[in-house]
């Protein structure tokens, strides 16, 4: 009875045993911390806007959160938004370089090239010495053809930064202005591959591409640079003026349009879309590009005449009539104006013409005279009849 006892309580023992190491096991599992899920860098940033904003809302810090939130946008490449939080934070604060170096880089995306020089200044006045700084003033002053000073500040960047992208692209930038393009293009592949953030290196590199007709390799850059910027219409255009070089002007025309599309106003992309419309004799298409550029330059009497032309072409006379007529008010004595009138006119007195039927009169009873028949003599003035006078005598009259 013993024995049975004991091999019971052995039993016990082992399942309480096992359910004990199991009940550990289980608590371990319980408490152990999850792994923890990285942001992306964009969810990041989305979730720094929100806590900048909620303390810009609140007044804390707000010279220093507007500068904060004004870095983000600048590098989501949201400079209008950038330029308003960083105008806030100078408000605020009008005497921290970094305010003004952040400034000046933001007008430098948006192309003001002044206050960009401006800003970059002010901050060099207020003991700034970063190699962005100088990287910044040897951009604009070679956008500005003050060639020596941006040399003199890229050399200082270069030597702070050897390896900064945007100092690669100033570089290739004064590369090109001496005239060597294919060393500015070796800096310009530098800067997008350290920085592919660099707009201006890919713009660049196609227009020396195209001039110096290797349309092929313009392509390959155009195309990584729309995967990078998809809505930046420039690149649009010289996509289109690619095709051109290649004689596909209907693949040109597709990517001019889409250039407008992103940007109405563009008036180089217009004046592509008027001229190679014409050509491929698409000429409503051409018109309504004509129609965008009127409304910038109302007074130019070389769009009145395209659009004249255009509608002349299309068999609209009317509307062509009153742009070449347009034309010669803004230029009186314009010879295409006067061309384009010309030509209506002429066409318009064949269609009149083109309307006489010979038999339909001959048919009503009138009888034509064939005047290759009639011989026409010309009547010529009567000769003057001389009287002779006998000098003999004379006559005197009393």
């Amino acid at each position: 009875m013993s024995r049975i006892f004991e091999r019971t309580s052995l039993l016990i023992c082992i399942v309480l045993a096992g359910l004990n190491q199991s009940c550990q096991s289980d608590a371990r599992n319980s408490t152990r911390i999850p792994p923890v899920v990285k942001k992306s860098h964009a969810q990041w940033q989305s979730d720094a806007l929100l806590s900048l904003t909620e303390l810009i809302n609140r007044g804390i810090d707000t010279d220093q959160n507007y500068f904060k939130r004004a870095r983000i946008y600048f590098e989501r490449e949201q400079y209008s938004e950038a330029l308003e939080d960083i105008n806030e934070s100078i408000y605020e604060q009008e005497n921290v370089s970094e305010y003004f170096l952040l400034r000046g880089k933001i007008n430098r995306e948006l192309g003001d090239i002044d206050k960009a020089l401006e800003d970059a200044q002010r901050a060099e006045a207020l003991q700034q010495s970063s190699p962005e700084l100088y990287v910044l003033l040897a951009d604009v002053l070679q956008a500005k053809g003050r060639f020596g000073e941006a040399v003199n500040y890229l050399n200082q960047a270069m030597k702070m930064a050897p390896y900064d992208g945007s100092a690669y692209y100033v570089k290739g930038m004064l590369q090109a202005r001496q005239g060597d393009s294919l060393a500015s293009l070796s800096s310009f592949k530098y800067a997008m591959n350290v920085n592919p953030k660099l707009l201006r290196a890919y713009e660049q590199s196609i227009i020396i591409l195209r001039k110096l007709k290797n349309p092929a390799e313009a392509l390959n850059i155009n195309e990584q640079a729309i995967k990078r910027f998809p809505n930046v219409p420039s690149l649009y255009f010289e996509r289109g003026e690619i095709f051109n070089v290649l004689a596909k002007p209907d693949t040109a025309l597709i990517n001019y349009q889409k250039a407008v599309a992103l940007r109405p106003a563009y008036e180089d992309a217009l004046m592509r879309i008027a001229t190679v419309g014409t050509q491929l004799k698409e000429y409503y298409k051409a018109i309504r590009a004509l129609e965008q550029l009127l409304k910038i330059k109302p007074k130019s009497k070389d769009i009145n005449n395209m659009l004249g032309y255009a509608y002349e072409k299309a068999g609209d006379y009317t509307k062509a009539v009153d742009y070449y007529s347009m034309a010669l008010v803004l230029s009186p004595g314009d010879q295409s104006a006067r061309n384009g009138l010309y030509r209506i006119r002429r066409e318009e007195d064949a269609d009149i013409y083109s309307t006489y039927d010979p038999n339909a009169r001959a048919s009503s009873g009138y009888k034509l005279l064939d005047t290759s028949r009639v011989k026409i003599n010309v009547i010529r003035p009567r000769g003057t009849t001389n009287i002779r006078v006998d000098s003999s005598r004379k006559a005197k009259i009393e």
